[in-house]
């Protein structure tokens, strides 16, 4: 018994032993200008003979974590010597302050005749780039990120940001640590391995760290890339220029202005460069025009690289990335982001752990989420009073919203999953008259399982009109969904009417007798059920059974025009209608999954191929159909971005029936006569105006962004959009004969058609001008139009 006894004791003491010399302490304290006893804003510190290293904030304050013994921390900033403190840690933390002393090598702007001596410094340096690069096969890095988005809609209280420092309140706040990891030629992954979010976190799909690397030949914006800097090609793209020199320590350090071409996304500002081995080791760039993002008007990066070694070679890497945005939306809501990383810990040319490079580009932990206690003791930047402020008065709100009412137009929620919502409460329309429509809304935390109903009636037409719709992802990665729904509503032919449109609809039917569309009741159920067998094939099959019968006028109202009629709503041919279906999406693209844990599994395309669409429908008599017919459908659609000047949208397809086919079933083009349009429509062609038993169609654009007007500030965000529409349709002398209304034309020969458009206005909205060039028709050859879309 003794000696197990011993055996447990030596076991224990171990253990203790082992956590002791595990344990990490901080080492903390703030860097200063010994002269000015000014703070040094985000100054590096390298923990000597290793890879490991932090970055200090905005108010030179810095925090890294160490082991017990003895370490050399190298404190360097831009335009002053380096110092070396030593440390030795004895199982508690310390504050240390350090003072930099300036280094005072500086020359002011240089004049040069000829080629600026910036180009062949540049030059230098994208030859260091290469060899750096291929050098550097593998690494994996630890990041701490910040993220604050301020917006003038408040989300903390005015009184709660006497504090600010910025121009508005906090909205969201987010901070997560991660562990990056980087293989030759480009495998990539990020676990999320702590995260904190205010419960209103707009930014919590992102959960990783924005960690570009200016040495890069390209920064991703998602949207679009721009070349960087030391892009091989970047001599073709960028205009340089030699500002004069600074040092770190005694070695000078260019200072150079650099340009972006405005045709093409680039970069404005300023980069530094090392004349000992022309490394790159700071930059200070905003995004040029050509990177037009919506709603944004700066876009700004800042970053600082340090020297490591893997024992044969060195390397420059990251120490932090600064991001910072600001801009409007829609003119009047008015925001800021700021994403600060602290990058450290490299292990370069190192191999990483079996299986980390698996499908998962994003990973976040199980138990990422971490409470206030956790980052008291782990965040590298510390919160300001205004952030704490911020969590505070966030969280709490995030407890209130389990019973909580909220009204924020056009919902009214109780709690985080069910709302009331009124999109349109009221509208009119020459079938129904003055109608009323309320709608309810359940939706699970997860967004996996959705119910929603709306329930209406028509003061004209005296009818109850309803719909419930049913949606469930079966997986967290939503590859398998299954959507049904019920119901009984009036149904513009060809649309489905709601939002924006319905509101239009509603205004010009009221006081102008404009009723905009035709409708016809339907009532029954459909239900589908999709499954992507891979990410890039999806099959979906459908079956849909449904009661059409006319709908007749039922009022003259109008404010205005008391002495004129509403056009007739057409007859249809009431029929019963039993169909199934399959329809088959194949998208080529190569995609990047990404698992926010909580918040579901994704994927991302990062190729731009275009995508295609199949669909057959059947309407069988044996199945209990009025009428028998196969509809054959598909669609490639695509964009394309080249450059600023060459930005292409593309749509290609039909519409083929065989068989009967009632008039309500005949295949339509995107068409509306209305001053309110969809974007990707024929813009001259009239509602419904060409019908047929088979139909083809081309919509073609091109962006050109803001070239004629890049340098008018107030305009500059807006676009010019061209574009080319081309169509045809026929029907057979049956389908045509059976059509219960034949008030519609069929195309005899191709309909083009090519117009303008400015698109950004307000953020919102596209304006287009557009002209028949064939098939014309007297009133109608000329048109212009609205439409919403960011």
């Amino acid at each position: 018994m003794r000696s197990v006894t011993y055996v447990l004791v030596f076991f224990f003491s171990l253990i203790l032993i082992q956590c002791v010399y595990s344990q990490e302490y901080k080492i903390s304290g703030k860097i200063f200008d010994v002269k000015s006893n000014k703070p040094l804003e985000y100054a590096n510190v390298k923990v000597g003979d290793t890879t490991y290293g932090t970055t200090a904030d905005s108010k030179g304050e810095y925090l890294i974590k160490l082991k017990n013994g003895s370490w050399e921390l190298i404190f360097t900033y831009l335009g002053y010597f380096s110092d070396t403190i030593a440390v030795y840690i004895e199982s508690q933390d310390m504050e240390r302050n350090v003072y930099l002393r300036p280094s005072e090598i500086f020359t002011e702007t240089i004049e040069v005749l000829g080629e600026d001596p910036a180009v062949d410094i540049v030059r230098k340096a994208i030859e260091y780039k290469k060899r750096f690069k291929k050098n550097l096969n593998e690494y994996d890095f630890n990041a701490y990120t910040k993220y604050v988005i301020r917006s003038n809609t408040g989300g903390v209280d005015e009184q709660e940001s006497k504090t600010d420092t910025g121009k508005y309140p906090i909205l969201s706040i987010m901070e997560t640590e991660t562990r990056g990891y980087y293989k030759k030629p480009d495998e990539y992954k990020e676990i999320v391995r702590s995260r904190r979010e205010s419960e209103s976190s707009y930014v919590s799909g992102l959960a990783l760290p924005f960690i570009v690397n200016f040495y890069d030949e390209d920064i991703d914006f998602g949207f679009s890339k721009a070349s960087g800097p030391l892009a091989d090609d970047a001599l073709d793209f960028y205009d340089f220029k030699l500002l004069g020199t600074t040092s770190i320590d005694s070695q000078i350090v260019y200072r150079i202005q650099v340009d972006g071409s405005s045709l093409y996304p680039l970069f404005n500002g300023k980069i530094y460069i090392s004349d000992k081995d022309y490394a790159l080791i700071k930059i200070d760039l905003s995004t040029n025009e050509a990177v037009n993002v919506t709603g944004v008007d700066k876009l700004s990066f800042r970053q600082k690289f340090t020297s490591y070694t893997d024992k044969k070679n060195q390397f420059w890497m990251p120490t932090d990335v600064e991001t910072f945005a600001e801009g409007s939306f829609a003119g009047f809501i008015k925001f800021s982001f700021d994403a600060f990383t602290i990058v450290s810990n490299y292990n370069l040319n190192k191999r990483a752990p079996k299986g980390v490079f698996d499908k998962y580009v994003i990973k976040v932990l199980p138990d990422a989420s971490k409470d206030t206690t956790y980052w008291k003791k782990n965040q590298l930047i510390k919160n300001t009073e205004e952030e704490k402020k911020a969590y505070r008065s966030l969280e709490e709100q995030n407890k209130k919203q389990d019973t909580e009412l909220k009204f924020v137009f056009p919902y009214l929620s109780y709690g985080k999953t069910l709302s009331f919502f009124t999109e349109i409460p009221y509208h009119f329309n020459r079938v129904e008259g003055s109608t009323l429509e309320f709608g309810l809304k359940y939706r699970t935390s997860s967004r996996n399982l959705g119910v929603s109903s709306n329930i209406s009636y028509g003061f004209s037409d005296k009818k109850t009109k309803y719909e419930i719709e049913y949606s469930h992802n079966l997986l967290k990665d939503k590859s398998l969904k299954i959507e049904a729904s019920l119901y009984r509503k009036l149904q513009p032919l060809s649309y489905d009417l709601s939002g924006i449109f319905k509101a239009f609809n509603t205004l010009t039917s009221l006081f102008d007798k404009q009723d905009y569309f035709d409708y016809y009741y339907a009532s029954g159920f459909n239900l589908s059920v999709s499954k992507s067998i891979i990410p890039q094939v999806e099959v979906a099959l459908n079956y849909r059974e449904e009661k059409q019968t006319t709908a007749f006028n039922n009022t003259d109202y109008s404010i205005r025009k008391h002495d004129q009629l509403f056009r007739y709503n057409p007859y249809v041919n009431d029929a019963f209608l039993r169909s199934t279906g399959i329809s088959l999406n194949i998208n080529p693209n190569e995609f990047m999954y990404a698992d926010f844990g909580k918040d579901g599994i994704r994927n991302f395309p990062i190729t731009n191929y275009p995508v295609l669409h199949f669909g057959f429908d059947l309407s069988s008599k044996k199945l209990g159909s009025t009428y028998e017919n196969k509809k054959y459908s598909f669609d490639l659609e695509g964009e394309n971005y080249l450059n600023n000047l060459i930005n292409i949208r593309y749509r290609l397809g039909g519409v083929i029936y065989s068989g009967q086919v009632p008039f309500q079933s005949l295949a339509h083009l995107n068409s509306t006569s209305a001053p309110w349009d969809e974007i990707f429509s024929f813009k001259t062609m009239g509602y419904r105006e060409y019908l047929g038993d088979n139909m083809y169609y081309l919509n073609f654009e091109n962006n050109f962004g803001n070239i004629l007007w890049s340098r008018i500030s107030f305009i500059k965000k807006l676009q010019l959009v061209g574009f080319f529409n081309a169509a045809s349709s026929g029907i057979s002398d049956e389908n045509l004969s059976l059509a219960s209304d034949k008030n519609f034309s069929v195309l005899k020969k191709v309909f083009c058609e090519a117009g303008f458009g400015i698109k950004g206005i307000l953020d919102l909205l596209r304006f287009d001008l557009a002209w028949r060039l064939t098939n014309r028709i007297k009133g109608r050859n000329f048109n212009f139009s609205f439409s919403f879309g960011l």
